[in-house]
């Protein structure tokens, strides 16, 4: 209720209210066909290896790459926007669906199974109650997936806070971008609280044994009645359809995000400028000469070999068709901008991905303390993450990597800080009896033994580095991002934005080629 109410106060409620609508319209769609998909994975494991591959490929993908393909068919507007969210939102359902399956125990299937059920019956009566929450959960991811989507398709003219946030930032316009990201923050913290409580609710009501118990289903009903009357009076009286009051909780929002913008930039200008500039000519502006300033040829052949060696001959071709297509894409000299640029962020994710994630799973209570922030910071979407660095640092593509390393850099974290827990405390305990210190146990036992959670690690902060550089076409990123923006935004440079488009997939298929297969072998 105050989420909403806030939407309100903001003098966004039908902005909200159109984003609201486009992702619930996309997770029931999404839903219909990925719980009874991922339910079959769970059941058979021909098919789950079968759709796998799909799967991966389907995450791996940028959220934007979605949208090129399906406005050749049904054009600019909400309903490419629906599908694009459908397509990108389903596979976290299916997945965690297919995983709740699998994770019933046999003995209890096997129970059931002497006690005469059928394969329905053990489906209906055993499997899914049981695997309930794991699935509430996938619901829950998959309506995060469609939020972050149907922001990002505000680049296809979809209605909402997404296309309030892009207007402003194209405009430079951190007061009201900053309003409407904390929109949907607000919106996604509501829709994350109320479906992680919802696979909890039904089984506190039981064991508590309250006395609403009973009227629990009357209350729902009423409830039921109650908001079918108040939906005829709002499509019959104009005053029940319009939110009270004139929103100038936004404007007081804007007009305090534009002033501590004036601030920072008058005060803090010296740091973010000689930060910004160090990295900037330090570190990216000589990468990204040697990558374009070399022979095409050369640089195909080193990214060849680092697939070969890294991931295996298999990884190799993959990194060699990737590289001919790139090629025949016309956009070579971007792609390769926008591989510096993702090369020098996840650089920077996984040096703060260890830093923190060893801190992490040495320390129960460091844990305790960072995992709810990095928990909200996956909650966010992409456009939220560029607002306060456009502020700090202006419209260039060092505000783009700074937002792709906070938005990469939470998954990166959680995941090393699980391969450091992983590791076996004997291990360690025989480490400090022989007379290691910290530092040696860190660098020669944990890190060490955690190799593949560190490929792993990688692997997601690169996909998730590169699902942030078309975001970052808005503020001034350049390269491939600015030429998917404009293509949407320009009708003559259509094509030049889908050669983009498909020059980031053959980065991101590179890119998880080959860490996922260093996984493999890092495990094997």
């Amino acid at each position: 209720m105050a989420g909403f109410a806030f939407f309100g106060l903001q003098g966004l409620w039908q902005e909200s209210m159109d984003t609201l609508a486009l992702t619930l319209s996309a997770v029931l769609v999404a839903l219909l066909f990925a719980i009874p998909l991922g339910v079959w994975a769970g059941l058979s494991d021909r098919f789950n290896r079968i759709i796998t591959p799909f799967l991966d490929f389907m995450q791996t993908m940028p959220t934007f790459v979605y949208l090129a393909p399906l406005t050749l068919i049904f054009l600019i507007g909400p309903a490419s926007a629906v599908i694009a969210t459908v397509i990108y939102a389903a596979p976290p359902a299916i997945r965690i669906t297919a995983h709740g399956i699998r994770s019933v125990p046999e003995t209890t299937v096997e129970a059931a199974d002497s006690m005469g059920s059928t394969r329905w019956q053990s489906l209906v009566k055993v499997l899914l109650p049981m695997a309930k929450r794991t699935v509430v959960m996938g619901v829950n991811q998959t309506i995060m997936a469609a939020l972050a989507m149907v922001t990002i398709a505000a680049l296809i003219d979809a209605p909402g806070l997404g296309k309030t946030v892009m207007q402003a930032l194209q405009s430079l316009d951190v007061g009201t971008a900053f309003n409407a990201g904390l929109a949907i923050v607000v919106m996604a913290i509501v829709l994350d609280r109320v479906t992680t409580a919802s696979s909890t609710r039904a089984e506190q009501a039981r064991n508590s044994g309250g006395r609403f118990l009973k009227w629990r289903r009357p209350l729902l009903g009423s409830g039921a009645v109650g908001v079918v009357v108040l939906i005829y009076l709002s499509h019959t009286y104009l005053w029940a359809a319009q939110f009270p009051g004139d929103g100038t909780t936004g404007t007081h929002i804007a007009n305090a995000a534009d002033s501590v913008t004036t601030w920072a930039q008058d005060n803090l200008s010296g740091i973010t400028n000689a930060f910004r500039d160090a990295i900037t000519n330090g570190l990216l502006n000589p990468f990204q000469s040697l990558l374009t300033d070399s022979p095409w040829w050369l640089v195909g052949a080193a990214l060849v070999g680092i697939g070969v060696v890294v991931g295996g001959w298999r990884s190799g071709i993959t990194t060699a068709v990737c590289v001919g297509l790139l090629v025949g894409t016309g956009v070579w000299s971007d792609a390769m901008t926008t591989l510096a640029s993702t090369v020098v962020a996840t650089v920077l994710v996984m040096v703060l991905g260890i830093a923190f994630g060893v801190w992490m799973g040495r320390s129960a209570m460091v844990d305790r303390l960072l995992r709810p922030t990095l928990d909200a910071a996956q909650v966010m979407p992409p456009f939220v993450y560029l607002v306060p660095f456009l502020a700090l640092f202006g419209a260039t593509r060092f505000t783009a990597i700074v937002a792709a390393v906070v938005y990469a850099v939470p998954v990166a974290i959680k995941i090393t800080a699980d391969g450091v827990r992983a590791v076996p405390e004997t291990t360690v305990e025989a480490a400090t009896a022989a007379g290691c210190n910290t530092w040696q146990i860190i660098t020669k036992v944990q890190l060490p033994m955690a190799r593949s959670a560190l490929t792993l690690a990688t692997n997601q902060g690169l996909i998730y580095v590169l699902s942030m550089v078309v975001v970052g076409g808005l503020v001034g990123a350049g390269a491939l991002g600015y030429d998917v923006v404009a293509g949407f935004s320009q009708g003559e440079l259509y094509g030049k934005g889908l050669a983009a488009g498909l020059a980031i997939v053959l980065l991101g298929v590179m890119f998880d080629r080959i860490t996922q297969a260093a996984a493999r072998r890092t495990r094997a």
